[in-house]
């Protein structure tokens, strides 16, 4: 099963960014652009890849220790971007931080990615730095770099703040239409 950690959105946040989307994306070229459906939202925490056997018991293991041991979080919308930058935009993310500017989102996601080390022995996690993000749309293809004054013609995010009170464990299947997800298991923040 290919899997990944993540946190799902509250409907009203999800409904807020779909809005908010709605006229942003208008600033972007749309037919190089590939918006993610709304149902497919959510914040990654760690990403494992294929994980097969008693290995999947004893990653929810690890998991549910992490959910264990943390309180719930409180959240709140930051930001928006590219990835890699926007020379060469292929990912419109919209940013997600700690809501008390405490760090603790960031050390959760760590916890969440030690415990693909400690289970699945998977290296790839901790390579690249935790960026909490939602992502909205992927570029299609290889399109010329995005204008600088795109950015700058985005309307503001909408302010957004909530509390997560659990991490989901979701299998990804990817399909011709789009990768599927579905939930595994939930762990609950009771640290």
């Amino acid at each position: 099963m290919r899997l990944f950690a993540a946190i799902e959105l509250p409907q009203q946040l999800l409904d807020d960014v779909a809005a908010w989307w709605q006229g942003a994306c208008l600033h972007l070229p749309a037919s190089e652009w590939r918006d993610i459906p709304k149902c497919n939202w959510h914040l990654t925490l760690a990403f494992y890849g294929d994980v097969g056997g008693q290995d999947v018991d004893d990653l929810a293991e690890e998991l549910a220790a992490c959910a264990a041991g943390t309180v719930p979080l409180q959240l709140r919308l930051d930001r928006f971007g590219v990835f890699p930058n926007w020379g060469r935009a292929r990912v419109f993310w919209i940013g997600v931080t700690d809501a008390d500017q405490g760090g603790r989102l960031k050390s959760f996601a760590h916890c969440c990615r030690r415990a693909a080390h400690a289970t699945v022995r998977k290296p790839s996690a901790r390579e690249e730095p935790f960026r909490g993000h939602i992502t909205l749309a992927r570029r299609r293809g290889f399109p010329a770099p995005l204008a600088p004054g795109v950015l700058a013609d985005i309307p503001p995010l909408p302010r957004a703040a909530w509390t997560v009170e659990e991490v989901t464990l979701f299998q990804s299947q990817l399909c011709k239409d789009g990768a599927r997800y579905r939930v595994v298991e939930q762990f609950d923040l009771s640290g």
